[in-house]
């Protein structure tokens, strides 16, 4: 050991006046290159230990705490990446009870119904607070207009007859900077681009950009064009984890035209849309313990913009937020006032783990909307794990809801709903099934679909939906989601509607043992029968014919490198989802996308 050291201690002596004299045969810009190659390794590794250390982060905006198993959807980053999901509708369809009216290819309209409630049956928020409709559909969302690949998580809460989907920005949590880049291409040139990079620094300071533009020749019609572009800026800076401040704004700028109908018919169809709309947050909190339990305290402000098509609409709010979590309970309050259609909304929830098997959640809520209506509601949930996998849990609402307070003919209507559901999950199959109750609701129809203006009321229901998975082997997974009313059909919804698949994931880590490779190959099913969609400018219902559409999608993954390939109708069919928009053919998209810390 003793020569050993001795060794290297001449070699170290030795080799640094040979390191200092350049030989008059090496050019100059030789000993440059090689200090670079030094200097661009030093930095590599240090980039390297730069990943892996974490950073405080800013916490959601609203904590409703733990919920009973069943009644919550997530979809991670890593869980975005293989869900098979062009849009966020796509993502939606992994409900069962979801019916999407597709206004055609990517890039129409594809408005969400969930059990026979219309498109005012899914609520969606944006890092916490709620995303109003406005522009030239102020009944709903359309979700085809809301970027799916610059969220980092989704969060579905379901309700008998109510969905929440809770879209969440990234928050970037290493001292190194994120990066992601994507590129997509199909069929009629359609095309898509993405970019974003985050970055975080020891100071507290943060920052974060991401853009995606896209853009879909018509396909289908004689006339639907689309483009769209999203935006999300985001700023922050933390003082630890006790206090911080944080500025977002996320943009949409669509441009749709309107959809032409094809052979058939050469009637427009479908409203185009041509505008941009803004959604800006800035938040303050405060906690005075750290770890993720304690109080917190929150001061929000907030403003959504739209500008196109001759219509100019802002919405300004400001509000607080107040929170105390423990490891067994969570309770949050928190009210808004706002300068359109719904001054005043007040909220407050609470759940509680009193032991590992029962979980409690509950919630209530008041909002005075303009015009001197009002909405008031209040929720509850319990939820029993069983052993060997199975569980129980129940939920119902009752009140009073405005579902579209931006209408000023919008009543307040009842509900009165309530749903249990049984669940059974092992690591080889997984059963859940539902019975939901549903009272008579009138929902307003969808705007842009024009030769569908009204939809009928719809009758109290009673709905089964039941989803199954079963994987025989590792690498196998077939699964399935079936829903179905009874009684009397609803408008905007078709009965015995489901949609199956056969996967085939492996990351065949015999010859890739580290886990380098991923492959993802997948055929779906989607099937419905006979059914209503809504009705015409004359009262007469529109029908909406059974179908089968079949769709197979590629996904192959090299460590943080994405390729995709999807295709849909592959069986070449004629039906639709929405009479007279046509679904093409073996309609094709393919891309990569590529996320990395550097």
């Amino acid at each position: 050991m003793a020569a050993l050291k001795g060794l290297a201690f001449l070699l170290l002596v030795t080799s640094a006046p040979a390191a200092a004299q350049v030989p008059d045969s090496v050019p100059p810009d030789s000993a440059q290159a090689e200090q670079d190659t030094v200097d661009l390794t030093a930095r590599y590794l240090e980039a390297l230990a730069r990943a892996k250390l974490r950073t405080p982060v800013v916490p959601h905006l609203i904590d409703d705490g733990p919920r009973p198993p069943t009644s919550l959807l997530v979809f991670d980053r890593q869980a975005l990446e293989w869900a098979t999901a062009e849009t966020l509708g796509d993502l939606l369809t992994h409900v069962p009870g979801v019916y999407l009216w597709r206004g055609g290819w990517i890039g129409r309209p594809e408005y969400a119904a969930y059990q026979g409630r219309g498109a005012t049956s899914v609520e969606y928020y944006l890092d916490g607070l709620p995303l109003t409709p406005v522009g030239q559909d102020s009944v709903a969302m359309d979700p085809a207009t809301l970027s799916l690949r610059i969220l980092d998580r989704v969060e579905i809460e379901r309700w008998a007859g109510l969905l929440r989907v809770r879209l969440y920005t990234p928050r970037h949590d290493r001292l190194a900077a994120g990066s992601r880049i994507g590129v997509s291409t199909g069929d009629r040139d359609l095309a898509r681009y993405l970019g974003g990079l985050e970055r975080r620094y020891a100071s507290g300071l943060g920052l974060g950009l991401a853009a995606e533009y896209w853009t879909a020749p018509t396909f289908g019609g004689t006339s639907s064009d689309a483009h769209a572009t999203s935006v999300w800026v985001q700023g922050s800076y933390l003082h630890g984890e006790r206090w911080g401040v944080q500025y977002q704004l996320v943009s949409q700028t669509p441009d749709r035209d309107p959809y032409v109908g094809g052979e058939t018919s050469a009637d427009t169809l479908g409203a185009g849309l041509k505008g941009t709309r803004s959604d800006m947050q800035l938040r303050v909190f405060l906690r005075r313990e750290v770890g993720g339990t304690g109080r917190r305290i929150e001061l929000v402000g907030a403003r959504t913009s739209w500008s196109g098509s001759a219509i100019e609409q802002e919405i300004n709010s400001g509000g607080l937020v107040a929170s105390w979590r423990q490891p067994t309970w969570t309770v949050t309050a928190h009210g808004f006032v706002r300068s359109r259609w719904t001054p005043v909304d007040v909220r407050g929830s609470a759940g509680w783990v009193p032991t590992a098997f029962t979980s409690f959640n509950a919630e209530a809520a008041y909002q005075r909307h303009e015009s001197d209506r009002q909405s008031s509601w209040i929720g509850g949930r319990a939820g029993i794990q069983l052993p060997a996998g199975f569980s129980l849990s129940g939920s119902a609402r009752l009140g009073s809801i405005v579902a579209s307070p931006a209408i000023e003919t919008a009543v307040a209507q009842d509900i009165r709903d309530a749903e249990a559901t049984f669940g059974w999950q092992r690591s080889f199959i997984g059963i859940e099934g539902s019975v939901s109750h549903t009272n008579a609701f009138q929902s307003p129809a969808p705007q842009p679909y024009l030769q569908i203006p009204t939809l009928a009321e719809a009758p109290a229901a009673t709905w089964l939906t039941v989803s199954a998975r079963i994987a025989p082997v590792q690498w196998l997974i077939l699964e399935s989601r079936y829903s179905d009313p009874s009684g009397e059909l609803p408008d905007g919804q078709p009965p015995t509607h489901s949609l199956s698949t056969v996967t085939i994931r492996s990351k065949f880590l015999r010859t890739f043992p580290s886990g380098f490779f991923d492959l993802k190959v997948q055929l779906g099913m989607e099937t419905w029968g006979d059914g209503i969609l809504g009705r015409d400018q004359l009262g007469e219902p529109v029908r909406l014919d059974g179908a089968t559409f079949l769709r197979g999608y590629v996904e192959l993954s090299l460590g943080d490198f994405r390729f995709y390939y999807d295709r849909v109708n592959l069986a070449g069919s004629d039906q639709t989802y929405v009479p007279g928009f046509v679904i093409p053919r073996y309609g094709s998209t393919f891309g990569v996308r590529w996320d990395f810390l550097n």
